[in-house]
């Protein structure tokens, strides 16, 4: 599932990343997660706004027993829910700052949908590891300042949806490239609405496309 190569680092404390899929193209959007052994408190300031019809940002990570705002900052009311087994919820119709926050205190990746607008998808990933980091639009990233000696390390994306971040093993400071065998992306189908779900959006105040 995993094919690994790596080359000897001579920048202590760094971790260099180089991310592909199967088919070798550049993974952009990869969490990369490395376990810094030491203890990581919630965050008291975790936000995943609703802007543009869109979940921002895109992918949210924060550590266990965190409570996260669900601030809404479109036009439109959204009613935010996930059915993942880390986090299952409902935030119903709701605009500006009305929805309470939810704790997420269980670690996993919790997939978001809005039951008005079906395009719209976000993540959270739920991680205890101390450090984390994206991978850019060339599939790399690069952790700095991290305690020395070597570290556990896993990735995710959101091709995994709410499946377990892959683990990648024990790595040490320098560059490694890794290939990653992800399912396939969903190709993205515009739904058809039921007279039922026309209303409901009516009624949240949302026009007819």
């Amino acid at each position: 599932m995993l094919a690994m190569s790596a080359s000897a680092g001579l920048m202590a404390q760094t971790l260099s990343l180089q991310l592909t899929d199967a088919g070798g193209n550049p993974l952009a959007g990869a969490v990369v997660l490395v376990d810094t052994g030491q203890p990581v408190e919630p965050l008291t300031d975790a936000v995943m706004d609703q802007v543009d019809m869109q979940f921002t940002p895109h992918v949210l990570v924060v550590p266990p027993d965190t409570e996260v705002n669900f601030p809404n900052s479109d036009d439109v009311r959204h009613h935010v829910y996930s059915f993942s087994p880390a986090k299952r919820f409902e935030l119903r119709l709701f605009k500006g700052s009305e929805a309470p926050p939810v704790l997420f205190d269980q670690t996993g990746a919790v997939v978001l949908g809005c039951n008005i607008h079906d395009r719209m998808r976000g993540f959270i990933l739920v991680a205890e590891q101390g450090r984390h980091g994206f991978s850019d639009n060339a599939g790399e990233v690069e952790l700095t300042d991290l305690p020395s000696g070597e570290w556990s390390v896993a990735v995710w994306h959101p091709r995994l949806q709410d499946a377990a971040p892959l683990e990648l093993g024990v790595l040490a400071a320098g560059t490694h490239s890794l290939q990653l065998d992800l399912p396939a992306e969903a190709a993205e189908a515009e739904p058809e609405l039921s007279p039922l779900q026309r209303r409901f959006r009516r009624a949240a105040g949302h026009a007819e496309d």
